[in-house]
């Protein structure tokens, strides 16, 4: 029973340790899309700054170049886009890694608490079972002794049996004696 409880510790150790090196990896993925974020951020400014420029000497040239740098500000502003929903969703994924952790420690926590007391109740049941052995040897001990006393009475009362037969015996001996001589007289 210990033993499952060890392992089923062990694996939420592991299932902790692989989320908490999870979590490691979001939160840099995090960090390195926020600074991508802010270099695009400062490319568009600069982009769109150029394109102010470029607009204003662009009005004397061509509108198709006009165009192409409205598509390029529309296809970075797209890009930032989706690179602010993917940080949001790994911001999303880090906050959930974060509650599994957390209930991963509780559950540690809770199972250390459980085992800490199932080694105690078997601590306790092994004192119990070490006073009945104990109580169980004196029981053994003190039936021997009293298995020896019997033996010695049962020998005492077998020999004054004998004695007291003997004894009868020489009595009516002593009594036919007795007897006999009372009629010889």
């Amino acid at each position: 029973m210990s033993r499952s409880a060890d392992d089923r510790v062990r694996r939420a150790e592991s299932l902790a340790q692989e989320a908490t090196a999870d979590l490691a990896k979001e939160r840099d993925n995090a960090l390195a899309l926020e600074k991508e974020k802010l270099g695009l951020e400062r490319t568009i400014k600069e982009l769109n700054s150029r394109v102010l420029d470029l607009e204003a000497t662009a009005l004397s040239r061509d509108a198709g170049s006009s165009r192409r740098l409205e598509a390029r500000v529309e296809e970075l502003s797209t890009q930032l886009d989706n690179e602010t929903k993917e940080k949001l969703e790994i911001q999303k994924n880090a906050r959930k890694t974060d509650r599994v952790i957390r209930e991963l420690q509780f559950q540690l926590g809770e199972r250390d608490k459980q085992k800490q007391r199932y080694e105690e109740e078997t601590d306790k049941w092994e004192q119990k079972l070490k006073r009945m052995k104990s109580q169980l040897e004196e029981l053994e001990t003190s039936e021997s002794n009293l298995q020896l006393s019997k033996r010695r009475a049962e020998r005492e009362a077998n020999e004054y049996r004998d004695r007291a037969l003997r004894f009868e015996k020489e009595n009516e001996k002593l009594k036919m004696r007795i007897d006999r001589a009372a009629s010889a007289f």
